[in-house]
């Protein structure tokens, strides 16, 4: 309501169907990380804010903890900082070997990506595969459509996006 948007029109642009928006709304249906993530996106906001939404100036988020959530099957996230209103966001992807995205994904600002364990593919739509291994760090805007895949040996890695968009 406060984006002045009907509930068809939220899901025409978050590419979800209007019956399972309803269905979320109405508590009988919990949506994917990555399906929050385009609701996020159509809302002009982040899923951090959706799933925090108390403002937090400060943040600390120690090793092994972090709300985790599955990004796909084999691969999960931790968000690396809590509540909402921090203008850039980490988040800690952790993949089996050979997982990928199920499909591209663009929102505004720019993305790094930074490999910690094993091997991660970025595909940029109109500009190809980028292979990066452990200590590799690639910058791109994130108003391309992006996706990820792991490596052989699977892979563990940062994502930090500015503005938060995830």
């Amino acid at each position: 309501k406060a984006a002045c948007l009907t509930l068809m029109e939220l899901a025409a642009q978050a590419d979800l169907s209007q019956p399972f928006l309803s269905q979320i709304e109405n508590g009988q249906a919990m949506p994917s990380l990555m399906a929050l993530h385009r609701l996020a996106i159509a809302l002009g906001t982040s899923t951090h804010a959706i799933l925090e939404p108390i403002p937090q100036a400060i943040s600390l988020v120690r090793s092994g903890e972090g709300r985790l959530f599955a990004l796909a099957d084999g691969a999960t996230v931790r968000f690396l900082v809590s509540g909402s209103g921090h203008r850039l966001e980490p988040n800690e992807v952790t993949a089996s070997a050979n997982v990928a995205m199920d499909h591209m994904t663009s929102h505004t600002g720019e993305e790094l990506v930074y490999v910690l364990d094993g091997s991660v593919i970025i595909t940029i739509e109109g500009v190809g595969e980028t292979a990066l291994g452990v200590g590799d760090t690639f910058t791109y805007p994130s108003v391309l459509h992006h996706t990820w895949r792991s490596g052989e040996s699977g892979a563990r890695f940062l994502i930090v996006t500015s503005p938060p968009s995830f």
